[in-house]
């Protein structure tokens, strides 16, 4: 299955539990660790972890800093290192192709209580209610993150780990449906802890609309390239990735 394919649907499946074992299976601690010395040595990342994050996020990723929280699985670790640095090849590649569709998504300069609407929710400074999920909202972030993982799918075949495109496949479409009920509920809708993750989303048959997944043309297969982060403006527009 083309990672194109896997922007349909997740298989239905009968028997959570064993899927969720056999995502699970999809990236050992060995694994992890080769693949996370491969980036380190490329783009320099910096590991770490933390008992917890705030609101149960899972992991919190600001440029090359990768915090994750006790217990979130190397599988899951995996996704969101390669998910993260498919959306930092996203943003430049839309930046080189002056494509401005997505800018208020991730772009903090201004100011943008919206996009971690869960972290201000009652405050002063925050939005009484999540922003709207318009039609136009939505496919916006569906878009954004499949070209997100299009781009770590050539990095991983760029680098050698051609095989981790399946695990980049099997979160997909859980994924996005995980961002967009956060985006509409805020906090109450993160789930307590990666298994739940897993049995809520990834391994919960669900789907998305493929008309969804265009992205104005900022992926395009000649569009990645190894050293096409920037990483000066990844730091400039203060982007912090949250994996709820």
């Amino acid at each position: 299955m083309s990672l194109d394919q896997a922007v349909l649907d997740s298989p239905v499946v009968e028997d959570i539990d064993a899927q969720i074992e056999k995502v699970l299976a999809m990236m050992s601690a060995r694994d992890l660790q080769q693949l996370q010395a491969k980036l380190r040595q490329l783009y320099q990342l910096e590991y770490s972890e933390t008992d917890a994050h705030p609101f149960n996020i899972k992991t919190i990723i600001k440029g090359r800093d990768i915090r994750f929280a006790r217990g979130v699985s190397p599988a899951s670790r995996a996704f969101m290192i390669l998910h993260s640095l498919g959306h930092y090849f996203f943003i430049c590649a839309a930046r080189r192709k002056n494509i401005e569709r997505y800018d208020y998504i991730y772009d903090l300069r201004g100011v943008q209580t919206a996009l971690h609407y869960y972290e201000t929710a009652g405050q002063g400074s925050g939005l009484d209610q999540p922003p709207p999920m318009t039609e136009q909202k939505r496919k916006d972030r569906v878009s954004f993150e499949v070209g997100a993982n299009r781009f770590a799918a050539d990095l991983l075949a760029d680098i050698g780990f051609g095989q981790a495109a399946a695990l980049i496949q099997r979160y997909q479409v859980g994924d996005i449906n995980y961002i967009l009920d956060v985006s509409r509920g805020g906090k109450a809708a993160i789930v307590p802890s990666d298994h739940d993750y897993l049995r809520r989303y990834i391994c919960a048959g669900l789907s998305i609309d493929p008309d969804d997944a265009y992205d104005d043309g900022v992926y395009d297969p000649d569009a990645y390239r190894r050293d096409g982060i920037d990483w000066q403006h990844i730091e400039d527009i203060r982007l912090e990735i949250h994996f709820f």
